[in-house]
């Protein structure tokens, strides 16, 4: 439907608009957010082209950040600047070229000059596992191995990670960042009431590449007395890895929020994670 949008308006009336489109997506067969030179099956290359198809013209998306390979977003923002205001039925539109694991959820007008990604003042990143495999769980949360897991082990690391520190030694590419500090606001653990599945919730201004998976691992390895508690403080402290180099597994991880001055809303757990969550470290 090319040039649905520029049809809907008079010429004269033209004029530049800026917005956030809020997006959901499942990142199982995406390279990731950001476009790739060896790859058009990333989020971004979707969305742009399905964005040319409507307008008529390249509209380039500028995102709230990046996620990695088969990560999960249940809210993530994209700028937008429209060369008209779209018609009243433009998500609609929108949503008929996309395909069905990304979805824009809302059109919200912002002043001229915001920025998705250098505006936002704070980012949540919900990590989900659990134990036993399950068919409808495993797109959605990792499978750890949880024999013998001791959540109350990781106590002592969850309180010291708040805070403001030098996060390199749990950064998959810590010489790509201009500075590997972080101030990490809160984290929690949670467990479903069956005791049975798990969730690690991060809230920071920043994330560096590859940290959430990461740290969940090393966690994981806490809780299952594979890596001491000393050991990990080590690295916090000293910002060398000592640890195996292993990544969680990227379908656990959803970016569930990020906040900014002039949007502030709570986080969105995706629908799979419809549960009640006790927090399993007051």
């Amino acid at each position: 439907m090319p040039g649905t949008c520029g049809r809907a308006h008079s010429k004269k009336n033209q004029r530049a608009i800026d917005y956030f489109l809020r997006l959901a997506y499942d990142g199982t067969a995406y390279r990731g957010w950001q476009r790739q030179l060896n790859s058009r099956q990333t989020v971004q290359e979707v969305l742009e082209t399905a964005l040319a198809r409507i307008h008529g013209q390249a509209l380039p998306a500028g995102a709230c950040g990046r996620t990695d390979a088969g990560v999960h977003a249940t809210q993530f923002y994209v700028h937008l600047t429209t060369p008209e205001p779209p018609p009243a039925n433009y998500l609609f539109i929108l949503n008929k070229h996309l395909p069905p694991d990304i979805t824009v959820l809302e059109l919200l007008p912002v002043g001229a000059g915001t920025h998705a990604r250098f505006d936002a003042t704070q980012r949540t990143y919900d990590y989900f596992f659990h134990g036993q495999t399950h068919a409808l769980l495993n797109r959605y949360s990792a499978l750890l191995d949880l024999t013998d897991f001791q959540p109350a082990a990781l106590t002592e690391n969850l309180q010291e990670l708040v805070g403001t520190h030098d996060f390199r030694a749990f950064c998959k590419a810590p010489d790509r960042h201009n500075s590997t500090r972080c101030t990490l606001q809160s984290i929690q653990l949670y467990h479903n009431a069956g005791g049975n599945r798990y969730r690690l919730q991060f809230v920071a201004d920043r994330f560096l590449r590859g940290m959430i998976r990461l740290l969940v691992s090393d966690l994981w390895r806490v809780g299952k007395a594979a890596q001491r508690t000393t050991d990990f403080s080590a690295m916090l402290a000293t910002g060398v890895r000592t640890a195996p180099f292993l990544l969680a597994p990227a379908e656990g991880l959803f970016l569930t929020g990020v906040r900014y001055p002039y949007l502030n809303r709570e986080p969105d757990l995706p629908t799979t994670a419809g549960e009640a969550w006790e927090a399993v470290i007051p």
